[in-house]
């Protein structure tokens, strides 16, 4: 297992809106990498048929995480102006000013990496503005989602981008 190191370095910046196609749902979290993973297998077979043109990497937003359950967003930015069909929906990520941080390695200690966003948004007196999304650089939904053929969970590189007041 690797482990995120233990001092990140945070980046605050400004973000424009980026338009998306996504899938949201309520779902137990036992059971959140399934829903994720069917989530990015029917965004890019969206993609493929409705000639929709990716453009950027795939993102988690949680909206909601309390419980047992949790709200979530599987979504990627896209071309143009989408439709949508069935659970697909056109969607957009927020601009505005936001704090990044990167998660290196598996997604087994990603809870500690939001600890301690969560703990420099205390320490510079931020608050949130809406959900958080991750953006995974590890895999790319212009191909047809593969875990078999994703690398090695140690040479994940997770972008975590929390919107703040």
């Amino acid at each position: 297992m690797t482990r995120q190191p233990h001092d990140p370095t945070f980046e605050t910046l400004h973000r424009d809106p980026r338009t998306t196609v996504s899938i949201r749902t309520t779902v137990a979290i036992a059971r959140l990498a399934e829903a994720q993973g069917a989530g990015f297998a029917e965004l890019w077979r969206y993609t493929q048929e409705s000639g929709v043109r990716v453009e950027g990497q795939p993102f988690v937003r949680y909206h909601t995480f309390a419980g047992d359950e949790t709200d979530v967003e599987v979504g990627v930015p896209v071309a143009g102006r989408p439709l949508g069909a069935g659970r697909v929906a056109a969607a957009e990520l927020p601009g505005g000013t936001a704090v990044a941080t990167w998660h290196l390695g598996s997604h087994d200690s990603l809870g500690e990496t939001y600890a301690m966003l969560d703990a420099w948004l205390r320490k510079h007196d931020h608050e949130p503005d809406g959900g958080a999304w991750e953006v995974y650089h590890w895999f790319d939904l212009g191909a047809r989602p593969d875990p078999a053929s994703w690398p090695a969970p140690e040479t994940w590189r997770t972008q975590l981008i929390q919107p703040i007041r």
